[in-house]
């Protein structure tokens, strides 16, 4: 499961479209607290996660903002949802 989350953020080619669409990323300004951040998070995902990647990753909305602005066609939104959901299975 965790490998299909990995090779959807892959997909991502950092163009920051996203990130201005995100209620957190415009009220932080911490790019681990926007999409792109996450999806990175997600794609270099080894098992281990910080306190503060973890922290990044679980303020996601999910409100789907960010899901029209990806060119890559990433599904942005699910794959946070569902790397969350893994996280609290396993950690």
């Amino acid at each position: 499961m965790i490998e299909s989350l990995v090779a959807e953020a892959s997909k991502c080619q950092f163009c920051g479209f996203c990130e201005f669409a995100c209620p957190t990323f415009r009220a932080v300004r911490m790019r681990h607290f926007g999409p792109r951040g996450r999806i990175n998070i997600i794609k270099n995902f080894d098992g281990k996660i910080s306190e503060e990647a973890y922290r990044g990753v679980m303020t996601c909305l999910a409100c789907g903002a960010c899901d029209p602005q990806c060119p890559a066609g990433i599904k942005i939104t699910e794959t946070i949802k569902a790397f969350k959901a893994y996280l609290i299975r396993t950690m």
